[in-house]
């Protein structure tokens, strides 16, 4: 009996799947497309879930292969979508948003791909307004501060953010213009 504040694993396989089953084309097919049905999931996230169950990895490799041959298992699509749900509603640079994207598994060729897609989708991305966007949001937090140190403290919320050296710069001359302005 599992005491207090114990934890079990439910849903992750448990004692796996049947040794007949484990090798079977058609179980591992049927079991990757009922975690498709849920959401979609990158080949990284299907092959690592289907191996956790028992599934045996050739067998895996066979059915993936396929899956992404019929475009139910797509890696570009998926971060073309994830990069399209968070540009621009989060204040993050491309750095960190790719970042996400190589934890959950997605090749760098891919991601550049997803990227490309997605900026002629929307005519380009402004980086230095998303960055400009997230010294906004901080603006009030450091008004302050030392001029000189409020640069630095707002170069290192960007570099968090994933912005790159020349990005950040723009962003910050542009900042600097516009506090110019009010005064």
């Amino acid at each position: 009996m599992a005491g207090f504040g114990a934890r079990t694993r439910r849903g992750a396989g448990g004692a796996g799947v049947a040794p007949e089953r484990a090798a079977s084309p058609d179980a591992v097919r049927e079991a990757a497309l009922k975690l498709l049905e849920r959401m979609r999931r990158t080949r990284f996230d299907l092959a690592r879930r289907l191996r956790e169950k028992g599934y045996a990895t050739a067998v895996v490799e066979e059915v993936l292969d396929r899956l992404t041959a019929v475009g139910l298992v797509d890696d570009v699509e998926y971060a073309r979508a994830f990069l399209a749900g968070r540009w621009g509603r989060r204040a993050a640079g491309w750095r960190r948003l790719e970042a996400e994207l190589r934890k959950h598994g997605i090749p760098a060729g891919a991601i550049a791909e997803a990227r490309s897609r997605l900026e002629a989708q929307q005519g380009g991305a402004d980086e230095v307004g998303a960055a400009r966007k997230a010294l906004a949001q901080a603006a009030r937090r450091y008004q302050n501060l030392d001029p000189r140190l409020r640069q630095q403290r707002l170069y290192a919320l960007l570099v968090r953010r994933g912005f790159d050296g020349d990005t950040i710069q723009a962003a910050l001359a542009q900042e600097r213009v516009a506090v110019a302005n009010e005064e």
